[in-house]
């Protein structure tokens, strides 16, 4: 039954009236026990919505730090051995030939160098501010000067700090046999000073991964070639009690050919089983018309993993412009950089 019209119009603003004071006396309520009430107004954050600056995580907590979050540029790094040929204050000088040194350089992430020959310690210096001209950032360490004689030369490796962290447990391999816990590097008349030039080693990792390596840097002397290769696997031994590190990596000017070496033994020295004769005895690595591999990368077997599988022989010769009168590629060096390719996501030690 449908209620009157004249009901309606009597009850309906009553009950109007009941609740407004009704609502008015919950608001004042509410406004006592210091309950908001109403659309949230500008600076009024509301319930749902956090304060400015919350609803970020504290700087840290989900954003790497500054450097880490950039990736390196591939996923593997090369690593070459180059002797530079009596590199000096004289080389130094010689801006057209410092500008190739530092385009070779740049292609590589470290570089292994021999024979520094430079007094001043200097040079090599001077190399790398020229290698950084273009932006890049490399660095250098170098070993002390060594020789029985007073012509004496340098190892160093000059490594992108872009991918390649600074080497840590660096040292000169003790030779003499003094007992005595110190490198008596012109100990020449003691009968177990085997190397001409005692090779330099240093422990290097890749930023962004776990991959390390230890590199043994060596320029042995030609005729006496054959004895100091044979002394190689008892550096890398010491290397891996010394540094704790199974992944090494020995290269250098190894004169390990023509009359210094019979290449076809290497393996009684460098066992397939144990090592990765890396250049293969094919290569050419000098600018000689005569066809020599006096530089060599051997590696042990635990970098099976590691290994890209890719090597080569870097002929400046062939890549830059030696047009000018003043320059020929001999000026540059009388050996090519060798090199090779190492995986840095897959190492497992």
């Amino acid at each position: 039954m449908d209620t009157p019209d004249f009901i309606d119009l009597f009850f309906y603003p009553t009950i109007l009236l009941t609740m407004k004071k009704h609502i008015a006396f919950l608001s004042l309520l509410l406004m006592l026990m210091g309950c908001p009430i109403g659309t949230p107004q500008e600076g009024d954050n509301g319930d749902e919505t956090p304060p400015p600056g919350d609803e970020t995580p504290p700087p840290g907590d989900e954003t790497p730090p500054p450097g880490d979050e950039t990736p390196p540029p591939g996923d593997s790094v090369k690593i070459a051995s180059f002797n530079i040929q009596i590199f000096g204050q004289s080389k130094a000088g010689k801006p057209e030939v410092m500008d190739i040194l530092a385009q070779i350089i740049r292609r590589y992430d470290i570089v292994a160098i021999q024979e520094i020959r430079d007094i001043a310690e200097t040079a090599i210096i001077v190399l790398k501010n020229k290698v950084n001209e273009d932006g890049s950032s490399y660095a250098v360490v170098t070993g002390p000067r060594v020789g029985r004689t007073t012509s004496k030369e340098q190892y160093a490796y000059m490594y992108d700090t872009e991918t390649i962290d600074a080497p840590t447990g660096a040292y000169t391999y003790d030779d003499d046999g003094d007992g005595n816990g110190v490198n008596d590097i012109d100990d020449s008349i003691h009968p177990d000073d085997l190397f001409e030039r005692e090779p330099y080693v240093a422990h290097f990792k890749v930023k962004w991964d776990a991959f390390d390596f230890v590199l043994i840097n060596i320029h042995t002397k030609p005729d006496d070639a054959e004895a100091e290769i044979g002394y190689l696997p008892d550096v890398i031994s010491d290397a891996l009690t010394r540094l704790g590190e199974t992944d090494v990596i020995c290269l250098g000017d190894f004169n390990a050919d023509g009359s210094y070496f019979d290449e076809d033994t290497y393996l009684s020295v460098f066992p397939a089983n144990e090592y990765y004769w890396l250049i293969p005895n094919s290569a050419d690595t000098t600018l000689a018309a005569s066809d020599n591999t006096y530089d060599r990368i051997a590696t042990t077997l635990s970098m099976d993993e590691d290994y890209a599988d890719t090597w080569g022989i870097f002929r400046f010769d062939q890549e830059y412009d030696f047009s000018s009168p003043t320059l020929d590629p001999g000026d540059v060096s009388d050996h090519y950089p060798v090199w090779a390719e190492f995986y840095i996501y897959v190492d497992t030690d």
